[in-house]
């Protein structure tokens, strides 16, 4: 994945962002617009044969660039336990079968 910063005001931020499925900026988008801060998190495929993608964060008040950060945190979280929940299930398969 390769992240630029566009465009960084305090207030609002945009991303471009190459070499990434979209399925991973919905994850973190998701986690963004939990953010009782943040009034706009969007993600946009630029052209339909390369996969550059923009994400643009707007926070009410605060820093969208910490928002960003927590989000993050919480989406590897979020992904972690999923691993695990899912790493258990296989084991059971495995045994069962």
């Amino acid at each position: 994945m390769l992240v630029e910063i566009e465009q960084d005001d305090h207030r609002a931020i945009e991303l471009k962002i190459k070499e990434e499925d979209i399925s991973v900026m919905y994850i973190i988008q998701h986690e963004i617009l939990k953010d009782k801060n943040t009034e706009f998190a969007g993600v946009v495929l630029k052209h339909a044969l390369i996969r550059d993608y923009v994400m643009r964060i707007i926070s009410k008040s605060g820093s969208s660039m910490s928002i960003l950060h927590k989000s993050l945190e919480s989406a590897a979280n979020s992904l972690e336990e999923l691993k695990g929940m899912l790493s258990a299930e296989f084991k059971k398969e495995e045994v069962a079968n």
